[in-house]
């Protein structure tokens, strides 16, 4: 271990600044919503005045650094002091996340999360791009127990995909979801126009960045292998940074709506073990947001070789009575055990294909509703971690769903006794 982090230090000076940056539209926003008065303005300069001295007071009270136990601990409070170890032996993933105004003068924000229950993360705001890329190595090294790689080393992937943009735009206009975007926006223009007011104004330009910035962060998106593992980036206002072990991917899904059908193209989900799915806070959810079908041999080689998709095994279809209950997609319904992945086949307009290996599955249950008990049917579940993949194998004989849990239950556990033991 170096001896860069091995004592107590701050981050970046800059960081109250950058703190006080980020909560200054809240302001501005509440200013030219409430109206455009001195006195709001006059309240709105002490607000950025008082808080602005409660970062920096905040700032001196904050060191980090990885001690001798190897361990990063942190340590945070003015009036009430916080001390936090992370082990780094328990590493989850450290990802680097750079907001728009810290990347315009050059910092980042770097995200340490490790396997535990309840808040097991530290969020370092604000360090320089060197100084960011410098601590994830050695975090990595230490979880590696191996030397540091140089930075230059660092950088280099071995292999790498990167997504056009063009390719991206197309794809998410040809989605559900953006169609329901553009209503939205256009709603909030029309209301701006015909509903006079600055907060109606305020609501539409509110509502037309969030939707700008959802669409746009998944630009530049681009992954690939390096030393590391698999190195996932992509953003246009604010990036993000993350190196995922491939053993914490826990299940995919390939996602092919009906528009991208003609041109080939798929959308793989992904649930990461140890990583929260909602808010600011939120782990990678794609492999990759858009790829076509010619090049999902290669990607798969590369990145997870060990899940075997293009094997079209067995499938065990859904029940002929299925159709009273799901008209629309009964045909696609199906489940399938090859030896090593538990997969679920659905969709009619939106197809999917979802797999899990065997060892990495948490539970195996069976429900049935009042209308599937009358059907004769029931549904499969095999829980994941939290994630937008689900495996739910719908429409199944009853029969035919309790036999295939039991020879579930019997692969997971074969699986878990020979699996080796999972290091970074």
């Amino acid at each position: 271990m170096s001896d860069n982090f091995s004592r107590p230090q701050h981050t970046a000076p800059l960081t109250p600044i950058l703190q006080l940056v980020n909560g200054s539209p809240i302001v501005l926003v509440a200013f030219f919503a409430v109206g455009l008065s001195w006195l709001f303005l006059l309240i709105g300069v002490i607000f950025l005045v008082v808080g602005g001295l409660g970062y920096w007071a905040s700032w001196r009270k904050n060191f980090f650094w990885i001690n001798e136990k190897g361990e990063l601990e942190a340590r945070s409070g003015i009036f009430f002091r916080r001390s936090r170890q992370l082990r780094i032996s328990r590493l989850q993933s450290v990802d680097i996340l750079r907001p728009p105004v810290a990347r315009l003068l050059g910092y980042s924000s770097l995200k340490v999360e490790v396997a535990g229950s309840g808040d097991s993360r530290v969020i370092l705001s604000y360090l320089s791009v060197g100084k960011a890329q410098e601590l994830r190595s050695e975090i990595l090294s230490v979880a590696k127990e191996e030397q540091a790689f140089t930075q230059s080393a660092e950088r280099e992937n071995h292999w790498q995909w990167r997504v056009p943009n063009g390719r991206l735009v197309a794809s998410m206009v040809l989605t559900t979801s953006t169609f329901f975007v553009i209503v939205v926006a256009v709603a909030s223009a029309v209301i701006a126009l015909r509903v006079s007011g600055l907060v109606a104004l305020a609501l539409a330009v509110g509502g037309s960045a969030a939707s700008l910035a959802g669409i746009t962060s998944l630009f530049n998106f681009s992954v690939g292998r390096n030393e590391r593992g698999i190195a996932i980036s992509h953003g246009f206002f604010t990036t993000a940074h993350y190196t995922v072990s491939p053993i914490r991917i826990q299940a995919i899904c390939l996602v092919q709506p009906i528009a991208w059908r003609p041109f080939g193209w798929y959308q793989i989900a992904i649930n990461v073990a140890g990583t929260e799915q909602s808010g600011k806070k939120s782990g990678p959810r794609f492999l990759i947001p858009v790829v076509h079908e010619d090049a999902l041999p290669e990607l798969f080689r590369e990145l997870l070789p060990s899940w075997n998709l293009e094997k079209e095994d067995e499938w065990l279809a859904s029940a002929t009575s299925s159709r009273w209950r799901f008209p629309w997609q009964a045909a696609r319904l199906a489940v399938s055990v090859t030896p090593n992945l538990f997969m679920v086949r659905s969709g009619a307009l939106t197809r999917r294909l979802s797999a899990a290996p065997h060892e990495r599955i948490q539970s195996i249950r069976i429900t049935q509703g009042p209308w599937e008990r009358k059907l004769g049917i029931s549904r499969l579940h095999a829980d994941s971690v939290p994630g937008p993949v689900r495996l739910n194998g719908r429409g199944l004989g009853s029969s035919v769903a309790v036999h295939t849990a039991l020879e579930e239950l019997d692969r997971m556990f074969t699986a878990r006794e020979s699996q080796r033991s999972e290091q970074w």
